[in-house]
């Protein structure tokens, strides 16, 4: 089920076995907090146990899950693997065989995130809650909503902005109100001016923004873009693959338009939120464009990786040509 769908389904039954995945980190805590509160555990010390780092064995977990809860109707066991690796989880035999048949009085949680490869159990034992990222229409109600309990009101295009910035993630579209209800002061209305100047997008954002840039030839944009880039030193080492991953997507999106957004996220080993966004720009270029693009991607990498060019000269060449297309 869909995260929003989550508070009507407990109320209705509280099941035993949940798992928990998606990319936005405020949701996951959310859904864990929900499932919490309409477990009804009482007696927390006694009937709430978490696991959430280091080496995991399932064999302790079961137990946890098998012991009765003590003065409570239920207990509530959390197993939090979204930092885990896969060789930190000993004995996962021993979980598939309790979820054949639960402890009725036990609420399990699984809460991998982002991180699937590490869960090899069967889906099907589980109540699934996806905590993907949500749709404009139910974030924009929440940023309007949290500004608004700070005495301020934001406009339509600054929530737009925000949203885009962010990339649709609730976390930190809702860590960036703080920013900007502690920035604008006691002044009432915030604006898209405010939005630029408080708010760093996220470097998804703006390969976005310098793609359309590119297909625009809009040169004066590209390289504002670019610079501001270059001021985040950790993350500009990597603008290179992470160009030639976006356009290598948008290529692979482009052939395939006959495959649902579902289908070509699960072969590209991205989320679906990323397809829909590619799919949006994949009608600025034309196939053939794509296909030279790719090519001149992979003449950047592999010089870049015989050492045979700078980042940034690989950088600026790739976009002058594609500039020049």
């Amino acid at each position: 089920m869909k995260f929003q769908d989550l508070k009507n389904s407990l109320k209705e039954k509280v099941c035993m076995n949940y798992l928990l995945y998606g990319v936005d980190e405020f949701l996951l805590t959310s859904a864990y907090n929900l499932i919490h509160k309409f477990s009804g555990i009482e007696f927390e010390d006694l009937n709430l146990i978490k696991f959430t780092e280091g080496i995991i064995d399932c064999d302790v977990v079961v137990r946890a899950c098998d012991t009765m809860p003590v003065f409570s109707n239920r207990k509530l066991v959390y197993l939090d693997l979204r930092m885990s690796k896969k060789s930190e989880i000993k004995n996962i035999d021993a979980l598939s065989r309790y979820l054949a048949e639960p402890n009725a009085q036990t609420v399990l949680v699984v809460n991998i995130g982002d991180n699937e490869e590490v869960f090899s159990l069967d889906k099907k034992l589980f109540v699934e809650v996806d905590c993907g990222r949500l749709d404009y229409k139910i974030v924009s109600l929440k940023i309007k909503a949290t500004i608004s309990g700070k005495g301020k009101v934001i406009d339509d295009d600054a929530t737009k902005l925000l949203f885009d910035y962010s990339l649709g993630d609730m976390a930190k579209a809702l860590l960036e109100c703080e920013k900007l209800c502690g920035y604008v002061g006691d002044r009432k209305d915030i604006v898209s001016a405010d939005i630029k100047e408080v708010v760093s997008p996220s470097l998804e954002y703006q390969i976005f923004e310098l793609t359309e840039a590119l297909s625009k030839k809009n040169a004066s944009k590209v390289y504002t873009i670019l610079d501001d880039m270059r001021s985040k030193k950790d993350e500009y080492r990597t603008l290179p693959a992470i160009i030639y991953s976006h356009f290598r997507r948008l290529f692979m999106v482009a052939l395939n338009k006959n495959m649902t957004n579902f289908d070509l996220a699960k072969m590209l080993f991205v989320k679906e939120y990323a397809i829909k966004m590619t799919a949006q720009q994949v009608k600025l270029f034309s196939v053939s464009k794509l296909k030279k693009i790719n090519e001149l991607c992979i003449k950047m990498d592999s010089d870049l990786k015989q050492s045979n060019i700078s980042i940034d000269n690989a950088i600026n060449l790739l976009v002058l040509q594609i500039l020049n297309m």
